[in-house]
């Protein structure tokens, strides 16, 4: 042996080999599978190494763009290779096929880049052939490989959805039957088959009286999740698997388009409904309470231990943590009874002054007459402005900015729709063009639809204020209880309206600092 010969032994040697193996389904076959995986390529080492074998790269779930399941260690593995934690240039990473890397070419690509850019090879079994990316040949047949694997997965699901369009349309409904519809069968072809889907009169009122407690309809208040789920568990409410419903089964429920007679593929509403079904809940109650779960800041004001209107909507300035009613006292008696950092204590101020800047005091009286004169703070004053009940409680009409809006978004549907019945790009720089045009107009067309869902959707203040629009409003509000009136309370203090308030730290021992001074109001503007 010649020492060139040797040294290109010794280096081939130490090569160190490091898998990605992936499943798309979970359960008993996914060991199964990635053990079959690891033989192969542990078998194809005989034949292009030999390989030292490092820690593999494993997921569970599918590598298309329609995966609704993050795959870690495809992240971890492209972020280790361009940190050069991956290994030493010239290591490998060992895949059983081009379509275990990804689905999507723009990841798959940027992958390639990446070890391209690192030094790395990369290995197929089912190819039996090592690929080295910063040969062009090489680069090429893996981009094509990955183009290909997203050309089926976008037929898949182009065929899927065809074959669910029909089902719609027919009525035919599909999938298991959901917690609140009963379902039909006749036999075709000696099977059964389902044909119509319809709510089942001991479970659909359950379906509908959900949504309307989240909602807060006929003028009641939204309510949590969490109590509802114990209310159920006490009346002895149970699924089809025997077991209680837990606040996360419950809210599973509530984002369900079926119970609205609604359904999505890939992750979106789809124009062709299902036909002949009778929903359990409107299509109104079902965006109203997708709205709900959607907002971050969503209060959740009914209990009994609500006593304090300003209780866990004020935040600290230090932390903006939320700030709790809390009683000091001094040689154990009851000095002074303030507002608190709940967290971690950061700041402290008195409740009395603090609810009569913001919110007033309607039992004031004249100092020297004695005679009653309300106080109105900053929640009142706006609520006492006229007709504030009709601008709350309207639906926004259509303006120039929502006409606008839905003229985009038809332009919008119209060129995905172009895109996605157009031939499949012939060439790894074209189907990149293409996947990237699509991906940037369903991004728009959700922006779209988001804003027109706030264009549309009436004042959250409309189903807690009166329906009068000639009401009183602070009449009604000196008559309210204390959840409704801090139901108002959080959703007038946010950045969007009156400002979200915060406590600032005293500048002066003792909190002598003037009430007025450590109250900052932060808007969006």
């Amino acid at each position: 042996m010649t020492i060139t010969t040797q040294r290109i032994a010794t280096e081939v040697a130490t090569r160190t080999a490091r898998e990605y193996l992936r499943v798309s389904k979970g359960r008993n076959r996914s060991t199964k599978s990635t053990r079959d995986q690891h033989a192969d390529n542990l078998a194809a080492e005989m034949d292009h190494g030999p390989w030292t074998w490092g820690q593999p790269y494993e997921d569970t779930g599918s590598a298309s763009k329609y995966a609704r399941k993050v795959r870690d260690d495809f992240e971890k593995l492209l972020g280790d290779i361009k940190s050069s934690a991956f290994g030493e240039p010239g290591d490998v990473l060992v895949l059983w096929e081009v379509s275990r890397l990804a689905r999507e070419t723009g990841r798959g690509v940027e992958l390639i880049d990446a070890c391209e850019a690192g030094g790395y090879l990369i290995h197929i079994t089912s190819h039996e052939r090592t690929y080295n990316p910063q040969n062009y040949q090489d680069r090429h047949s893996l981009i094509s490989g990955i183009n290909d694997a997203e050309k089926e997965a976008r037929l898949l699901s182009a065929r899927t959805l065809r074959g669910l369009n029909s089902a719609a349309r027919e009525g035919r409904p599909q999938g298991q039957v959901p917690f609140g519809y009963r379902r039909d069968y006749e036999v075709v072809d000696g099977r059964p088959r389902p044909v119509a889907q319809y709510p089942d009169p001991e479970t659909g009122p359950l379906v509908r009286e959900l949504y309307e407690r989240v909602a807060g309809v006929n003028g009641k208040l939204p309510e949590p999740i969490y109590a509802i789920s114990k209310d159920w568990e006490e009346r002895g409410v149970i699924g089809k698997n025997g077991k209680t419903f837990t606040p996360q089964s419950l809210r599973s429920m509530l984002i369900r388009p079926a119970n609205a007679g609604l359904r999505k593929h890939n992750d979106a509403l789809v124009p062709e409904q299902w036909e002949g079904w009778t929903p359990i809940i409107s299509r109104e109650l079902f965006d109203r309470v997708q709205r709900l779960l959607a907002d971050p800041s969503r209060r959740k004001y009914t209990g009994a231990h609500i006593q304090h209107v300003l209780s866990m909507t004020l935040r600290c300035d230090v932390c903006g943590g939320y700030m709790a009613v809390m009683t000091r006292n001094k040689n154990g008696e009851k000095v002074a009874l303030g507002y608190q950092c709940h967290p971690h204590g950061h700041v402290w101020i008195p409740k009395e002054e603090t609810d009569r800047i913001i919110i007033g005091d309607l039992e004031a009286t004249d100092p020297v007459t004695g005679e009653p004169k309300p106080e109105l703070g900053v929640i009142l004053t706006y609520l006492s402005a006229p007709h504030r009940v009709a601008r709350l409680s309207q639906r926004p009409a259509g303006g120039p900015e929502q006409d606008e809006a839905t003229v985009e978004l038809g332009r919008l549907r119209g060129e995905l729709e172009v895109l996605e019945a157009a031939p499949a790009p012939k060439t790894a720089r074209a189907s990149l063009r293409h996947t990237a045009a699509m991906e940037e107009l369903e991004t728009d067309i959700t922006a779209l639809e988001a804003k027109l869902a706030a264009l549309t959707a009436p004042d959250p203040l409309a189903g807690i204020l009166p329906d009068d629009p000639e009401a009183d409003l602070i009449a009604w509000w000196k008559s309210a209880d204390v959840q409704r009136q801090r139901a108002v309370a959080a959703l007038l203090l946010t950045p969007e309206l009156l400002g979200q308030v915060r406590v600032k730290r005293s500048p002066v021992k003792r909190n002598a600092a003037p009430v007025t001074e450590r109250l900052e109001w932060v808007t969006a503007n």
